[in-house]
């Protein structure tokens, strides 16, 4: 029996998957840059380590002047460790990057890569009895209501259920931007908008007759519309690229409203998203993530307006 509490296993995993999962975004970079995974899958792998420590407990006599366990020993602690040359070749290529400035080679990245997933998902299954693939990021996020809207993507993604995943994660993140910003409001405008949106006011003074000046005042309201989106998405500090990808996979959202207090949303319906796009698992899972990524981003850096205005 461990004498970790589960709850706190399952935190603690959350957050090794989550340094591993960095480490999945490095590994996949261009040139040299990916190489910087290897300390990245390294990290994961010692915290990973001493979770078991701490909850099994060191099996060594106590004695004060024990020396501290090195990266292998663990594996001389702990007979149920699995891959240990394996990971001896992760450790040795973190070595020779990290002191000798040698950068792995791509297929040295490869290997490393699928030695980390199989790493973490043999022994959480027989050091925690945990699935590693199932370990769910939400639990890092801290905005309650985008815990929800996660949980119920990933349940629907777990049954299959692509429509009802999609759309959870794309409310999810509608409802990300609006809760982070709720108390960052100046004048009933955020302090992230970049300018004032431009409406349809110039209808109201080109002829329609004159369909050329119309549709230019047209194209250049659309367009000043979407750079201020860009822009305010950009500053907030999530991937704009990913942020596309994920707008165009997810069901189109047209508004919210709200009614009574209660916030509402008019969504593209099932028939007609299902009749344009053609979504796999793996696209829940990058609409899933990109919503845990962009929260953990902002919790990064939380404040309030109020507390710089007087009272």
């Amino acid at each position: 029996m461990g004498k970790l509490d589960k709850s706190i296993i399952i935190s603690r995993l959350a957050k090794i998957k989550y340094l591993y999962k960095i480490g999945i975004e490095q590994s996949k970079q261009v040139g040299a840059f990916a190489g910087f995974s290897i300390l990245t899958f390294h990290d994961s792998a010692e915290m990973f380590l001493l979770l078991v420590l701490e909850d099994k407990g060191d099996p060594r006599p106590k004695n004060k002047h024990s020396e501290p366990i090195s990266f292998i020993g663990y594996w001389d602690l702990f007979e149920d460790l699995t891959l240990k040359e394996s990971m001896n070749n992760l450790k040795e290529r973190r070595r020779y990057l990290k002191h000798k400035g040698l950068f792995p080679s791509a297929s040295d990245i490869e290997e490393s890569r699928i030695t980390i997933t199989q790493f973490f998902r043999e022994n959480t299954l027989k050091l925690f009895g945990e699935d590693f693939d199932s370990i769910s990021l939400a639990d890092l996020i801290e905005f309650p209501n985008i815990k929800e809207y996660v949980q119920k993507a990933e349940k629907f993604l777990i049954e299959n259920n692509i429509y009802e995943c999609l759309y959870n994660a794309r409310i999810g993140f509608d409802e990300l931007l609006s809760t982070y910003e709720s108390d960052k409001m100046r004048w009933y405008d955020s302090i992230f908008n970049v300018g004032e949106k431009i409406g349809t006011g110039f209808e109201k003074i080109v002829p329609k007759r004159e369909t050329n000046k119309a549709r230019w005042f047209e194209q250049v309201t659309k367009t000043t519309n979407a750079i201020r989106d860009v822009l305010k998405i950009s500053a907030l500090g999530i991937d704009y690229k990913k942020y596309a990808l994920f707008e165009f996979i997810t069901p189109q959202l047209y508004e919210s409203y709200s009614i009574e207090g209660e916030k509402r949303y008019l969504v593209e319906s099932a028939e007609s998203f299902t009749s344009t796009k053609s979504i796999k698992q793996e696209d829940c899972r990058f609409c899933i993530d990109f919503v845990i990524d962009s929260a953990l981003k902002l919790q990064e850096f939380q404040f309030s307006i109020k507390d710089y205005l007087k009272k």
